[in-house]
């Protein structure tokens, strides 16, 4: 490549200008920076000698170019046999000699075409990339890593931080705009790209291998460009391999704010032959809801200082990783590691509450999880729980026991109870290998102890985040599912400054729900009527029992075990009002159900519930939902039914 085109590229890349030069759209402005920055780099008037060198070079190739094309073009035309010459053995002899020397005459042209032509075209690969180029390197005076990229140009003050290893404290308002902008391009690029590995199956492989296919990022592609993409996979490999419910929850992206999935029960419709017009069976369409809500991360740093600092203690502490987060890497992945425990913690527990003005919300009232659409399939009268005592509760000595009680009576409901998964929380798995071992002895068969109901061969799915929670639930693998919009777009913040404090900021839709639950019943008593027959959903009821009488309810056992947040009411032989969920946790919606109208449990609107409407339940099964604010000292209330 000739010497001013090679400083040129250089010059146009660091200065972030390479898709305006691409586009021929260079304003004046662009072009002044450009000629200024190249005389400041290779000395001054070097742009004017070097064009005006590179012009002349250029004119002497066309020019002796177009006599070779003209030489060519005359011996083209000559038709190999001279004139005069004779069909002799001498004549031929002359022909052939004749011929050669023409042969030799047009390699020899077509050979200096060749050099010519290579001479004149740009410098870049003419097949595909074969090898990957790395991304870990050594850091060199222009770019961090070695990274041909202008987010990696040290001549932005993130990227000098990280190469030198130091914070100068000359930090302007131009560097503050351009981490703005910069941050905002990247995120945005490397949510894109989240959403495009997604959509091509290869965010499994990334996980599992840490390697992606590259073969999409042919020759003609920009190094910079490339390499950027690979540490962007590198990214993305990070937030991948973080705790995940992939594999238990199938997820359903493209779901704006809510999806109807349509169920189409049939009833029963064979029957004997004979003659005529004689139907049977009957089909109801019946409609179930996914929806999602929108959550968001906002987090605000003080002073870009202390930005700076936190980040060069990352690298300090993380001395033997391989890779050195650049300032926008380490931000993003810092925040994304927080947003994925938090939104598996949500799509499993969560329950939506929606936001008092002004106020910061807990992170489990973002959206809506699978525990509580479960409830919902409850208080829609489509799913009847299991509400046995012998159910609600179990420990190491009577896991499995319980286990095969709750398949039992699945199996009296649905012939293919085999095709069902049962899902528990994956903090009791322990349990349950030793009540395995202590029922059956030792595994004699060194095959270990199977995630199967003993009996009834009924799978088993140990979930994550559920705690302590004692919920046994039960549905067709992939029938509760995960739900979202865009892939990836958490992880596409903005960042922006505010006064003298940084902000970040990002926005998603996630949610849960179940494909098939059941028909749908009028009220509670057909539903119960019904004895979940024909459910695709089945699950226990694990609630924490008032004694008779109490005025209180302790959700916390004397272990510090968490009870859950079912409560239900007992029979009283007295008028009783709640007046306070003893040790109730924050992030929690706490159900309180009436089990008996047996001189009701209330609730009036005084002491802790002052911020509560007065509830008197109607019925056997009427609930209210309230939070509790530490802050406040309050309960709060979310619905009731």
């Amino acid at each position: 490549m000739n010497k001013f085109v090679q400083r040129l590229v250089a010059i146009v890349a660091a200065l972030g200008l390479k898709s305006k030069f691409d586009a021929k759209e260079l304003t004046k402005e662009d072009q002044a920076a450009l000629i200024e920055a190249y005389n400041k780099a290779h000395g001054e008037q070097a742009f004017a000698t070097d064009f005006e060198a590179y012009q002349k070079e250029q004119a002497a190739q066309a020019s002796q170019q177009e006599a070779i094309s003209s030489t060519l073009a005359q011996l083209a035309g000559i038709a190999g046999v001279p004139e005069g010459s004779e069909q002799t053995p001498e004549g031929l002899a002359q022909i052939l000699a004749s011929v050669n020397a023409l042969k030799t005459s047009l390699d020899e042209a077509k050979a200096n075409i060749d050099k010519l032509a290579k001479q004149a075209a740009p410098a870049a690969p003419s097949g595909n990339v074969v090898s990957v180029p790395s991304v870990t390197g050594a850091h060199t005076p222009g770019f961090a890593f070695g990274i041909q990229n202008p987010l990696f140009a040290t001549t932005k003050r993130y990227n000098a931080i990280l190469v030198s290893g130091r914070i100068d404290g000359t930090a302007s308002r131009k560097d503050r705009e351009q981490l703005e902008a910069d941050f905002g391009q990247y995120s945005e690029s490397l949510s894109a790209r989240y959403n495009e590995l997604r959509k091509s199956g290869q965010l499994a492989q990334l996980k599992k291998q840490a390697k992606v296919d590259y073969s999409a990022l042919t020759s003609d592609t920009e190094i910079g460009t490339r390499q950027l993409t690979i540490r962007q996979d590198m990214v993305i490999a990070r937030i991948v391999a973080l705790p995940t419910l992939a594999g238990i929850f199938d997820t359903v992206s493209n779901v704006q704010s809510g999806q109807v999935l349509t169920n189409v029960l049939f009833s029963e419709v064979s029957q004997a032959y004979q003659a005529g017009e004689v139907f049977k069976g009957d089909v109801k369409i019946q409609p179930e809801k996914a929806y999602v809500h929108k959550a968001m991360a906002k987090l605000r740093f003080e002073d870009m200082s202390a930005l700076e600092h936190a980040y060069l203690n990352y690298l300090n502490r993380e001395g033997s990783d391989p890779v050195k987060w650049t300032l926008l890497e380490w931000i993003i992945l810092q925040i994304a590691t927080i947003i994925n425990n938090e939104r598996n913690q949500r799509s499993i527990v969560g329950c939506y509450v929606p936001p008092v003005a002004g106020e910061a919300g807990h992170t489990n009232f973002a959206s809506t999880g699978i525990l509580h659409r479960l409830i919902g399939l409850v208080e829609e009268n489509k799913v009847m729980p299991f509400t046995d005592e012998e159910l609600a509760d179990f420990d190491s000595t009577n896991i499995g026991d319980v286990l095969i009680y709750f398949v039992k009576k699945m199996s009296t409901r649905r012939s293919d109870y085999k095709s069902f998964t049962i899902y528990l929380s994956a903090a009791h798995r322990a349990m349950f290998k030793e009540w395995y071992r202590n029922k059956y002895g030792k595994d004699t068969d060194f095959a270990g102890v199977n995630d199967l109901v003993p009996n009834y061969e009924v799978a088993i799915k140990w979930v994550p985040f559920m705690g302590n929670l004692k919920f046994i639930f039960a549905t067709v693998a992939g029938n509760a599912f995960l739900l979202q919009n865009v892939p990836g777009e958490e992880y596409n913040n903005i960042f922006e400054r505010h006064l003298e404090e940084v902000i970040t900021a990002s926005y998603w839709k996630e949610g849960a729900a179940f494909g098939f639950a059941g028909e749908q019943f009028k009220n509670r008593e057909e539903l119960l009527k019904n004895n979940g027959r024909n459910q695709f959903v089945f699950t226990n009821w694990p609630v924490i029992t008032a004694a008779a009488d109490a005025t209180t309810v302790d959700v916390e056992a004397e272990d510090l075990e968490d009870l859950g947040f079912l409560i239900k009411t007992s029979a009283n032989t007295k008028s009783t009002v709640l007046t306070d969920i003893l040790n109730a946790k924050e992030g929690v919606v706490y159900r309180i159900e009436c089990g008996s109208m047996s001189n009701a449990t209330t609730i009036s609107k005084a002491g802790k519930f002052d911020q509560v409407d007065a509830w008197t339940p109607v019925a056997v099964g009427s609930y209210i939902k309230l939070y509790w604010d530490a802050k406040k000292g309050k309960f709060f209330e979310v619905s009731r039914g």
